[in-house]
């Protein structure tokens, strides 16, 4: 009986704990869609509005994952793209990317990194500024083959003593505003 009272316990401290658990990550979600996709940008529910995608090639995806679709009057005015970079230095970086339908960056979140403390992680927002560096660009201000860091060529700022992971994010950002791009034309009945 004790057995059966403990079992049970332990079920029901596991499933509430689980419930817990996931409502953080959707609240921690919501507060960084706020900055992805802004009020001003969107009327509807981006909760109710996404969609499952798993893009491998192109974004990265080693399973499905929710791109947000902010709306204004019906019409799509914003996305935040979940990309991953699968060539981080220690592995996977699991970032989201929202874009306007003009293809610029509203903002870029790293939502999980394993990178190395002190060098890779000064990717995270609460590290460094190292992401405000994104914000307003797309495709039209920077050509699709300068979105590199410096020292592969390109346009962007690496971070001290960690090129593999900036190179890694600004790669995976590119494939966001590729991905958008053709979002928007198939959307628009636009065929390339």
């Amino acid at each position: 009986m004790v057995t059966f009272l403990t079992s049970g316990l332990i079920i029901f401290s596991e499933n509430a704990t689980r419930d817990k658990i996931a409502e953080q990550k959707k609240t921690l979600l919501l507060e960084s869609l706020k900055d992805l996709i802004p009020d001003e940008l969107h009327d509807n529910d981006l909760t109710q509005d996404a969609s499952l995608i798993n893009r491998p090639k192109l974004l990265g995806h080693r399973k499905e994952q929710a791109l947000y679709i902010g709306t204004l009057n019906g019409t799509t005015t914003v996305l935040a793209v979940p990309v991953t970079a699968r060539n981080g230095y220690s592995g996977d970086i699991d970032l989201m990317v929202g874009i306007k339908n003009n293809g610029k960056i509203t903002a870029v979140k790293i939502l999980e990194q394993h990178e190395t403390p002190g060098l890779g992680d000064l990717i995270q927002a609460n590290k460094s500024n190292w992401l405000k560096q994104f914000p307003t660009l797309s495709l039209k201000e920077i050509r699709e083959k300068n979105w590199k860091v410096k020292r592969d060529g390109g346009q962007f700022d690496q971070i001290t003593g960690a090129t593999i992971t900036p190179r890694a994010v600004v790669a995976a950002i590119k494939q966001a505003l590729l991905f958008q791009k053709s979002y928007t034309k198939l959307t628009n009945g636009e065929i390339e």
